[in-house]
């Protein structure tokens, strides 16, 4: 299957990258433009309206990932260094993109060594314990007699 017929799904696969934080920025659309239009040579009316019309709700990560699943392992890595040009239009680090890359690794059939260096490893158990020695705060402060300093600054 040539790549002009997968320039939909693969325009979806790129448009729920851009709205995997519920929101499209703009660069993220400009992205996504000039990805297919670099891909296709021109930007066919069907993916402009596409971009227009695209409804995140609707979309389903598995359907659209579907046609790339038999390709070979590179190609499909391609796939996710594409998506990964389109998160990181905005600039913006978020964890939603993040999973949202991970899923799409999973869809396409990719081991987790394709995501090095695409997302962000984070140690769940060590934020974990940075966040309770946060929450607990710093220990509360003697009581009962304190021993006072006096101190003369001249």
């Amino acid at each position: 299957m040539a790549i002009s017929d997968r320039i939909m799904p693969l325009c979806d696969l790129l448009l729920g990258a851009a709205y995997a934080d519920q929101q499209l920025a703009e660069k993220e659309k400009a992205e996504v433009r000039a990805l297919i239009e670099d891909l296709a040579g021109k930007l066919p009316p069907e993916v402009d309206k596409r971009i227009k019309t695209f409804d995140p709700k609707q979309f389903d990560l598995k359907s659209a990932a579907a046609p790339f699943r038999a390709d070979p392992e590179d190609e499909r890595r391609k796939i996710l260094f594409l998506v990964g040009a389109v998160i990181d239009a905005d600039e913006e680090l978020d964890l939603a993109e993040d999973d949202y890359l991970r899923a799409l690794a999973a869809a396409l059939g990719l081991p987790k060594s394709a995501l090095e260096g695409l997302t962000v490893d984070v140690e769940s158990e060590e934020l974990k314990q940075s966040f309770e020695s946060v929450r607990k705060g710093p220990p509360p402060p003697p009581q009962g007699k304190t021993d006072s300093v006096d101190v003369d600054l001249d």
